[in-house]
C-alpha cells in the first residue's frame, strides 16, 4: 500500500560520510511504500537536475548525490508534515524496518537501510544504516561511460577539411 506523505516540494539537507560538503537539494513526491514491516520512503530529486543555471547550488548538489551516492550519511526533512505522517504510520507497525529510495533521474535510483530520529525543532532526520547497491539502479559516469575509442571515432567524422558530396 502506498501513503502519500507531500506532493509539493520539501527542502532536504543531505549529509556524507569523510567531511564531505553537504548538500541542499528539492525532493518532490514523497511516497511511503508498505510492505509487510518494511517501509519504503521514496523521494524524488529528478527536478533538481533540470536546472537551467548548471552552476545552480541545486544542481550541483543533485550532481554531487549521483556520485557520491554510496557516502550519504543522513538526510534532513524539517517537514513536520512528512514527519507526522511517517510517525503515525511507523507507531501502527510491529518491528518496521524503514528503507529510503532516492530517485534521481536519470542518474539512478539508491536504496538504504535508514533509522529515523526525530528532530528537536520538528521535522525527521534518516540515518543510513547500509547503502542496499543490489536493488539500486545506478549508472555510470561520464567518465566511465565514454573510452578513448568512442571518442575518436566522432572526431574523424567532424574533420573540417573533409569534402561532403
Amino acid at each position: 500500500m502506498k501513503y502519500s506523505l507531500r506532493k509539493t516540494p520539501s527542502h532536504l539537507h543531505l549529509t556524507y560520510k569523510y567531511g564531505e560538503a553537504n548538500g541542499g537539494l528539492l525532493g518532490r513526491n514523497l511516497v511511503l511504500e508498505v510492505e509487510g514491516n518494511v517501509l519504503t520512503l521514496e523521494v524524488d530529486l529528478s527536478g533538481n537536475l533540470l536546472a537551467r543555471n548548471k552552476q545552480s547550488a541545486w544542481y550541483l548538489d543533485a550532481v554531487g548525490l549521483s556520485t557520491n551516492y554510496h557516502k550519504l550519511k543522513s538526510l534532513q526533512c524539517p517537514d513536520n508534515l512528512v514527519r507526522a505522517r511517517l510517525i503515525r504510520v511507523w507507531e501502527g507497525m510491529q518491528e518496521p524496518k524503514l528503507r529510503m529510495r532516492l530517485v534521481l533521474n536519470p542518474r539512478g535510483r539508491y536504496l538504504y537501510e535508514v533509522a529515523p530520529h526525530s528532530l528537536f525543532m520538528g521535522g525527521i532526520q534518516l540515518d543510513v544504516q547500509a547503502f542496499l547497491e543490489e536493488e539500486s539502479e545506478t549508472t555510470p559516469t561520464e567518465t566511465e561511460a565514454t573510452s578513448p575509442e568512442t571518442e575518436a571515432a566522432p572526431m574523424a567524422e567532424a574533420d573540417p577539411h573533409r569534402k561532403h558530396a
